[in-house]
């Protein structure tokens, strides 16, 4: 059996779960293959946390000398890819033949099965029959971006654009080329632009998000993340950035409460205890915040801080003997951290002295 008739079998037995509904941007099984496709490459800044790949750009094209970037290409003006908004003169997959929407999905699928050759030649199909298919444009650009012919895949989401400015996904896809390019600020541009035209969209929410947290502008931050939680209060991810976010301002008690929720989430995860430790330590909560560390070492045998800061409250509260247990145990998993040991130093002498 060739490739395209496992992709057409794969189709007849799924077609109910995959198709797209009227009026949605692309179908569940083309946002699986969206999330493949953003992880061939993203900027240094987001790549652990979006794209789910840990190389550089550098490093990428490296590895993968298939990868074709004209100078044009990677120096496009921002504004070549930010068109006036206005309706649409496209068609969507409700309003094109019924040739032209099965190619269509025969290339979705392919692409989420990774043949990205029969992705491609099935979605040209559909637009050889339907130019101004909108998404098909859209997806065909995510099928070259995935196997590395970046110019054609700009060439395919301007066109998506042209035909549709409104199609937010596509100027989420642009942002991510971008700020591969290193072009951080040009990309925060098309991430603005997409949450203009779909102010709930979670992955531009979170970009913006991340972004606006590593360069110090909190509120920014903790204001796309909020519009995040309108749509989804359950991302452990945002929860945790949020929690961040909060100490770092100075409010505890909003710590708190998106530390407890991430608990509620993941019980199991040692960061997420530590985490809410400090929130309850920076909230003067310390029995509270000692349960979290203890839990958190628990889960963590290793997780040095979670000692170290229980050693910091038994101190404080002139619990000698349990805080040199507690620098003790943090030294035994780094016997040289010069802060836990001169701490360890003085938990001892002062034992001493209060000895009969």
């Amino acid at each position: 059996m060739n490739d395209l008739s496992t992709i057409r079998g794969i189709f007849l037995n799924h077609i109910l779960r995959y198709c797209v509904r009227a009026n949605t941007r692309f179908s569940s099984a083309w946002r699986t293959f969206f999330r493949s496709a953003t992880a061939i490459g993203f900027s240094a800044l987001l790549i652990s946390s979006l794209s789910g790949c840990s190389r550089k750009t550098s490093e990428r094209k490296d590895a993968d000398p298939g990868i074709k970037t004209s100078d044009q290409v990677q120096n496009i003006s921002v504004q070549e890819l930010l068109p006036p908004l206005g309706k649409s003169t496209g068609k969507r997959e409700a309003e094109v033949g019924t040739k032209a929407k099965n190619d269509y999905l025969y290339g979705t699928l392919a692409g989420q099965y990774k043949r990205m050759p029969l992705a491609i030649e099935n979605l040209k199909k559909a637009l050889a029959a339907e130019p101004k298919f909108i998404d098909a444009h859209h997806n065909l650009g995510l099928a070259y971006y995935k196997i590395g012919k970046i110019d054609e895949a700009i060439r395919e989401w301007k066109t998506t654009l042209r035909l549709d400015p409104g199609y937010a996904e596509t100027y989420y896809n642009l942002a991510i080329f971008l700020m591969d390019q290193h072009r951080i600020d040009d990309g925060i541009k098309l991430l603005n632009r997409c949450i203009e035209v779909e102010p709930y969209h979670l992955k531009a929410r979170f970009a913006l998000g991340k972004i606006h947290q590593q360069r110090g502008n909190y509120p920014e931050a903790i204001r796309h993340f909020r519009a995040y939680q309108h749509e989804d209060r359950g991302d452990l991810r945002v929860l945790l950035a949020l929690g961040d976010l909060y100490l770092l301002s100075g409010q505890a008690e909003a710590s708190m409460k998106e530390f407890e929720s991430a608990t509620r989430i993941d019980d199991h995860n040692a960061l997420v205890h530590y985490q809410l430790g400090i929130a309850y330590q920076r909230g003067k909560r310390f029995n509270e915040a000692i349960t979290q560390y203890k839990r958190a070492v628990e889960l963590s045998p290793e997780y040095t801080d979670a000692y170290v800061n229980m050693g910091d409250i038994y101190a404080a509260r002139k619990e000698y003997a349990s805080a040199l247990s507690s620098y003790n145990a943090a030294l035994g998993v780094n016997s040289s951290n010069p802060y836990v040991a001169k701490k360890a130093a003085e938990m001892e002498k002062l034992l001493v002295k209060r000895e009969p």
